[in-house]
């Protein structure tokens, strides 16, 4: 007995060697890559849900989902349909979960509303293309020395903004109230203010004297009167 199984176990190897491919040829490289486990589930991957309302979809983690309302199914993620979703302001406070779980992603039927400052901004920026423009030295050409001492270029920091706004600014003797401005601040710092603090007398004018405009170098070339509105 034990020489017939031994004979019985040779001649089931030799089969299976005689005709098996060499080793580099292509269906033994693709016999391996099958009884690999490339294609398994990744532990560390993480199961994710949808929850929608009328006017938004969202992901969420499984676990953030755990409800009697959701089925879980081997083809489909799982889908929770919340009754009388209203549009949201903000991204990820529109889902109403409990504990507040915040969303992996969220997908918005309809644009969401805009909000009044949003609507304002867009209208001045409209109103402001409309306008000509002239090119406002942020650091005026007149102390152009002083501001050199200093390690400012007045040429490179300038602004586009409003032509009435700029004549304005400029109005009177010796540059107007914005140089006159910068002469007070000389006087305060007694010439010794550094860099940065030049920086900020200028970010302050420019709020004081409600400039809006675009920043840029007064070598730049762009066109600066009106632009034509997009209907």
């Amino acid at each position: 007995m034990r020489r017939w199984a031994l004979g019985f176990i040779a001649g089931v190897l030799g089969c299976a060697s005689s005709g098996t491919p060499p080793v580099g040829a292509p269906l033994q490289v693709w016999a391996r890559a099958e009884a690999g486990q490339g294609c398994d589930p990744d532990e560390e991957d993480r199961c994710v849900a949808t929850l929608c309302t009328e006017a938004e979809c969202a992901l969420f983690f499984c676990e953030d989902l755990a409800s009697p309302g959701i089925v879980r199914t081997r083809a489909t993620a799982p889908v929770f349909l919340a009754p009388g979703g209203t549009a949201q302001r903000n991204w990820g406070s529109a889902q109403g979960l409990p504990g507040d779980r915040l969303p992996v992603m969220v997908f918005r039927w309809y644009p969401r509303e805009r909000l009044p400052s949003e609507v304002r901004r867009q209208q001045a920026m409209e109103e402001w293309a409309q306008r000509p423009k002239e090119k406002h030295h942020l650091f005026p050409q007149q102390y152009t020395a002083y501001f050199l001492s200093k390690g400012i270029n007045v040429h490179d920091y300038v602004m586009a903004i409003d032509k009435d706004l700029h004549a304005r600014i400029h109005r009177g003797t010796d540059g107007g109230p914005w140089n006159g401005e910068w002469r007070m601040f000389f006087s305060r710092t007694y010439g010794r203010a550094t860099k940065p603090q030049h920086f900020e007398q200028a970010s302050k004018m420019i709020q004081q004297f409600g400039l809006f405009g675009l920043t840029m170098t007064y070598r730049q070339s762009i066109e600066l009167g009106p632009f034509a509105r997009d209907d």
